[in-house]
């Protein structure tokens, strides 16, 4: 009997860690490139990021420096440096990343984001005033309160169980 409460407990531990994990884990997505053409750029839509519960976002903007064409081409084509001023993602508010190419929110409630940039070329490339910029980011959900109470409760009871078993 003693061994199959230890199993249970075992397996009860093993599915809590596993849902906790899984609750906390997050996805790094990358947003298609968008071309910019002349020496500066504003407000250029990038993507959109979907959001489908409560959850931390954070992310940064970035530029390619070259594209390269496959066979039969096999050709490399080297971009201006791009100097990001703004990035802005839907209509949130109080970023807590302070650089002009990184954001960081959280509590961010379900949704779509436009995600949007500026900034300046700074003609080095092989045809000036050609660049591609795109967004990385992550979506962290947070977890609601229930969650931790159904830990909890879980974590109770298997210390119920191990009291039990030590008092018999």
């Amino acid at each position: 009997m003693q061994s199959s409460l230890t199993k249970f407990a075992c397996r009860s531990a093993s599915v809590a860690a596993v849902l906790a994990a899984t609750t906390l884990n997050a996805s790094a997505l990358t947003i298609l490139a968008s071309p910019v053409a002349g020496s500066s750029f504003s407000n250029i839509t990038i993507g959109t990021i979907s959001v489908s519960s409560l959850s931390d976002l954070t992310g940064s903007l970035f530029a390619a420096t070259s594209v390269t064409f496959p066979d039969p081409f096999s050709y490399t084509l080297t971009l201006d440096q791009v100097s990001f001023t703004s990035g802005t993602v839907g209509a949130l508010v109080n970023d807590l990343d302070a650089t002009a190419a990184g954001f960081h929110f959280t509590n961010v409630a379900a949704g779509n984001y436009i995600v949007k940039a500026s900034g300046t070329l700074d003609g080095s490339g092989q045809y000036p005033g050609l660049a591609l910029i795109g967004a990385n980011y992550t979506v962290t959900a947070v977890p609601e309160p229930e969650t931790y109470a159904m830990m909890l409760a879980g974590l109770g009871a298997i210390g119920f169980v191990a009291l039990r078993r030590k008092i018999s």
